[in-house]
């Protein structure tokens, strides 16, 4: 008999210190907040309260009631607020906070705190949320409502500014602890023998082979197609020795399978596929189509709509059957808090959700998901994101994951990733980190980046899968400063070499027990498949395997005379 006590772990996110930065923040007056080049009034339309700001006569989609705020440099700050819009122009529009930084330098950065698209007239009031990280060197500080394009008019409402008071001190711990909860299970071994048998001599190796946990990359498909030798070789087997999925970077996207009508090229992503599969690598299919006109092939884009809706389709269709078998996943419409290019060129706003039934009748197999950015790396389309997932998960339609993107260009924060993926696990859907990378000059800095970022998304129950967006500096859009890998000489870097230490040693499973410990043991094991060897004197005479999953497994063994 034996059992193991769950530890739960309470994992103390963030404090919100109470203190509003914000003057005025329920507009209950115009004070505090300045309307350049716009008009701006009290409305009682409003969230709460007895008023709200109306802003109107704008010439530019940034224009909107802005606020000079005093905040510290590193402090981590939550900022919501409440908006209407109160006309459209019949395409939907993106409202967002932003923050402007104004450095010493003279450079001004720009951040959009939290966003939301589409929103229209009927949408009602809208909530933003998120959170930001103010910037060293910093020399003033402004708060804008702004995004509706030029002629819409907005309210505003319900606004706050507070500063977040970060458990950073015990993140890691607490990371492993639910590690340890989530990623693991008990294995259970029992070894009987034949009368005479010295124990001693005896030994029982449990070694994991792979890990059921998804660890991918992108990939450049016509490496993986060539048969060059020297760094383009190494780049080939540094994949199939150190992940276990995979996914095109470029090789599946429209604009490249059919840059010019007619002429499409589907088999260096199909021939690439295949060879990663005979590896044992899983594969994801990014992308279907991409919700903007700059993503489209331009040909398509000249096309009237009666005819591009018909090639559009025909692409979903094509794409879909010549790929069936081949792909676990379909990022089906990607970046669509981002764009909206189909609902408005076809004036249907449940055209993607369409695109997910169709897809999903093609080929019922296949995950759907959805995949967008400013998600988790930073929050300003998390809310956005949970309604969205919602939404189409409530319409049928067939979604079956979210793609997290995670793209962090500073230091990722602990407590937000596991803020945010708590957030977004309320759709009840798989989380998965599609594309990831940090970016940082210093290698070992980057080690330290990508530690975090790892950590906290294995830690988390929701998440099912993480991707970095490549490895290698020759072939990284982030170039050295993301790499594992560095140079032509193929180098495995500082960042690269934790990694292989994560998923090969510190997250993998190796358990030698001498029987004159104990016939009967008991162990924890990260979750995938085994091999068990039995071994007399050193010598090996006994192999068997099984699978790790969720539930705990038992094992009996016999060591007989001979």
């Amino acid at each position: 008999m034996f059992w193991f006590a769950t530890v739960v772990v309470c994992f103390m996110l963030a404090v919100v210190d109470g203190q509003e930065i914000l003057q005025n923040p329920d507009f209950e007056s115009l004070d505090n907040w300045a309307c350049y080049h716009i008009k701006c009034t009290l409305s009682t339309d409003k969230h709460s309260g007895k008023h709200a700001m109306k802003a109107a006569e704008r010439h530019n989609y940034y224009q909107g009631p802005l606020q000079i705020v005093n905040v510290k440099e590193g402090h981590v700050y939550n900022m919501e607020a409440w908006i209407k819009l109160l006309n459209d122009n019949g395409k939907s529009q993106h409202v967002q906070i932003e923050m402007a930084y104004i450095l010493n330098n003279g450079h001004i950065n720009y951040v959009a705190v939290a966003y939301r698209n589409p929103v229209t007239s009927h949408s009602g009031w809208i909530h933003l949320k998120g959170q930001l990280v103010v910037p060293k060197g910093l020399k003033e500080s402004r708060v804008y409502f702004q995004g509706p394009d030029p002629g819409i008019d907005f309210l505003v409402d319900a606004a706050s500014m507070t500063e977040l008071h970060l458990n950073s001190d015990n993140w890691k711990p607490e990371a492993n602890a639910r590690i340890d909860q989530y990623r693991k299970s008990n294995i259970h071994i029992k070894v009987t023998t034949d009368a005479g048998v010295n124990k001693n001599s005896v030994s029982i190796d449990v070694s994991q082979k792979t890990h059921a946990f998804a660890f991918g990359t992108a990939v450049v498909a016509k490496v993986i197609n060539n048969n060059n030798g020297g760094s383009d070789h190494k780049y080939r087997q540094f994949i199939y020795d150190n992940f276990n999925w995979a996914v095109a970077e470029n090789a599946l996207k429209w604009h490249q399978l059919e840059p010019n009508r007619g002429h499409i090229d589907y088999a260096t992503g199909e021939k690439a596929i295949k060879i990663l599969r005979s590896h044992g690598l899983k594969v994801r299919g990014h992308n279907l189509i991409w919700n903007g006109a700059h993503h489209l092939p331009s040909w398509v884009t000249k096309l009237p709509h009666d005819e591009q809706n018909s090639v559009v389709q025909k692409h979903i269709h094509d794409t879909v059957l010549r790929y069936k078998g081949l792909v676990e996943h379909w990022d089906v419409n990607n970046e669509m808090l981002h764009g909206d290019y189909f609902e408005n060129t076809f004036h249907d706003p449940d055209y993607t959700k369409k695109v997910f039934k169709t897809v999903h009748q093609l080929d019922p197999s296949v995950t759907l998901f959805l995949n967008d950015y400013n998600v988790v790396a930073s929050g300003g389309s998390t809310n956005d994101y949970l309604a969205q997932a919602k939404d189409y998960k409530a319409s049928h339609t067939h979604v079956g994951g979210l793609g997290v993107q995670c793209h962090f260009n500073n230091q990722p924060v602990p407590a937000l990733i596991k803020e945010r993926l708590d957030t977004l696990s309320q759709a009840g859907l798989p989380i998965w980190a599609t594309e990831l990378d940090v970016k940082t000059d210093n290698e070992h800095e980057r080690a330290d980046w990508y530690d975090i970022a790892y950590r906290m998304l294995f830690s988390h129950p929701s998440v099912e899968g993480i991707l970095v967006w490549g490895f290698w500096s020759q072939h990284h859009w982030r170039g050295e400063a993301a790499a594992f890998v560095s140079g032509p000489e193929f180098k495995v870097n500082a960042a690269g070499q934790h990694y292989l230490n994560l998923v090969n040693k510190e997250w993998r499973t190796e358990n030698s027990h001498p029987l004159s410990k104990g016939t009967d043991f008991t162990f924890r094991g990260f979750r995938g498949h085994y091999e068990v060897k039995v071994k007399v004197n050193g010598k090996t005479v006994r192999t068997t395997s099984f699978d790790l999953g969720k539930n705990d497994h038992s094992l009996s063994l016999h060591v007989s005379h001979d």
